[in-house]
């Protein structure tokens, strides 16, 4: 045993953290639904949907950003970091690029 738990408790464990793959996308924010948590984005392979989860977390830069004033920022260049599970995309990270005249202030 190790930490209290059966060797294949941990084990199965391990193996289902393996199987979470985490992905990245780029794109254009079109619209943010604040009250569905709902981002998406235009990209050169389509329109995405990401789920925004509960404990998400936002970058405007290098700066954090309330999730809540994501909807500020539609038209902006976003970079989210999503995995799948159930064939709905979850964001847990989104990532706001500084507009030029922004970074120039």
């Amino acid at each position: 045993m190790l930490c209290g738990l059966p060797k294949a408790t941990i084990l199965a464990g391990m193996v289902l953290a393996a199987a979470v793959t985490h992905h990245t996308a780029t794109g254009t924010m079109t619209a943010y639904d604040p009250a569905a948590r709902v981002l998406a984005i235009q990209a050169a392979t389509g329109s995405t949907e990401f789920h925004v989860a509960v404990d998400a977390r936002a970058w405007l830069g290098s700066r954090k950003l309330p999730v809540s004033q994501l909807g500020a920022h539609v038209g902006a260049q976003v970079t989210v970091a999503w995995s799948e599970a159930d064939g709905v995309r979850t964001t847990h990270t989104v990532r706001v690029a500084e507009s030029r005249a922004a970074r120039g202030r």
